[in-house]
């Protein structure tokens, strides 16, 4: 009888443990609450990641415009005597194509010259930037542009 007893509590327990647990919708209702939650925070991480990298984005064109309109910003000198000279080609053509590409970047001082004895056919035509009042104006006008140059009196 007793042992009787015990098996039929064992069962009782066995049988109430079962039907008291969560059943099989629940478990996977729990689930996909989970995953759903796990996708949340996977997307929210993602678009911060992306708008950090968007932020960086813009301020490195920001800090490139500024550093542009700062080259382009230099004011010359009307009555300097120091100029900047880019190159000398003996295309008239040549010189300015390029004192006009100078002209659309911003560069409003970019002009030729034409130097040489027409007459033996030594001409050359050499463009200039300027003019600055000192010749360390112009050679920081220069080295910030990245210019290949050399700095020359006006006349």
């Amino acid at each position: 009888m007793k042992k009787a007893s015990l098996l039929l509590f064992l069962m009782a327990f066995a049988m109430i443990g079962f039907s008291c647990g969560e059943s099989e919708a629940d478990r996977m209702a729990r689930e996909q609450a989970r995953i759903d939650s796990i996708r949340v925070a996977e997307q929210a991480a993602l678009e911060a990641r992306m708008q950090a990298v968007e932020d960086s984005l813009a301020a490195v064109e920001a800090v490139r415009l500024a550093e542009e309109a700062a080259k382009i910003a230099y004011t010359f000198d009307e009555n300097g005597s120091y100029v900047i000279q880019t190159g000398a080609w003996r295309s008239e053509v040549k010189a300015n194509a390029l004192a006009a590409q100078w002209a659309s970047e911003g560069v409003s001082a970019a002009y030729v010259v034409q130097t040489g004895d027409e007459t033996t056919g030594d001409v050359w035509f050499r463009v200039r930037l300027g003019y600055f009042p000192t010749m360390q104006d112009a050679q920081n006008f220069g080295t910030e542009m990245g210019l290949s140059y050399w700095v020359t009196t006006r006349n």
